[in-house]
Formats: structure tokens, sequence, C-alpha cells
């Protein structure tokens, strides 16, 4: 299969599973997880970088329920079908990042752009609430999309 049939498909499926996540929440979360478990089990190797992606991305979450920014649902913690998210998106960043290894250029605005969009989409669906003003919430995550993408280059490099 070509990179480019092979990219289509890997982000077709990452996106349904994204839907099926932030679309259904608490009442598909034992099937995201049930997905995203198999999505690691079935990745070819470098398991520990997935879960290097998961903790990290883990904390960027933590990070802004802690500094207050939104809420999931009125909880005070990641709810299970996000710690779900996590790992699906994990399982395909690495895939995907095994696949193409896109620069540094890129991954700075595709995190600065696409991670708040997730959010912004997923606020829209319900998924979320924000806690303070767009106009500083969206901001700061893209800040932090926009460090997170490029560390995930080296969590990536790591052979472990």
């Amino acid at each position: 299969m070509t990179s480019r049939w092979r990219f289509w498909l890997l982000t077709l499926g990452f996106d349904a599973f994204w839907a099926l996540a932030v679309g259904l929440r608490e009442r598909a979360e034992w099937v995201t997880l049930v997905i995203a478990l198999l999505a690691l089990l079935f990745s070819a190797g470098g398991r520990w970088q997935v879960v290097g992606l998961l903790v990290l991305g883990i904390a960027l979450d933590s990070l802004w329920l802690a500094l207050g920014l939104f809420q999931f649902n009125g909880s005070p913690w990641l709810p299970l079908w996000m710690l779900a998210l996590w790992l699906g998106f994990a399982c395909w960043w690495r895939q995907l990042m095994a696949t193409f290894n896109l620069p540094l250029r890129w991954l700075i605005p595709l995190g600065a752009i696409g991670g708040p969009l997730s959010y912004f989409i997923g606020e829209r669906l319900g998924a979320m609430e924000l806690q303070h003003t767009p106009s500083l919430v969206y901001p700061l995550l893209a800040c932090g999309w926009a460090i997170y993408l490029p560390f995930t280059r080296w969590i990536l490099a790591e052979k472990i």
C-alpha cells in the first residue's frame, strides 16, 4: 500500500475514532477504550513511545484543567473517553510520524492550528465547557500544541 493511501486510511480511521469518542463521550467510553487498546496492541513496535506521547498528552490536558481553562462535563479530571482518545491519538501520531516524519517547520503551525481546532469542535459538540473567554483559551491551547507536537519528535526519536 502506498504511503499516500496509508496516510488517508489512518487519518480517516482516527477521525472516525475521534468522532465516536467526542460525539458519544460517556455513552461509548468503554468502546473507545477497547479500540484504543487494540490500536496499541496491534501497533508495530514503539509501544513505549506511544506511552510517552500518551503521558505527555495527559499532562498537557491536566495543565489546562489545573489552570481552569475548561472542564469536561463538569468533571475536575480527564474523563475515561478523553484518556482513550489520547491513547488513540498517540498510536495514530506515532504511526503517522513513522510514515512521514514531518519536519519541525510543519509541526509548530500544525500544532498551533490543529490542536485548538479539535478542542473548538469538541466544545461545540458539548464535550467540554470553556471556563474563560475563547480569546484567552484558544491562544493558550495553540501555544501548548505548538510545543507538544515538536516535542513528540524527540519522544519518537528515542529508542525505548
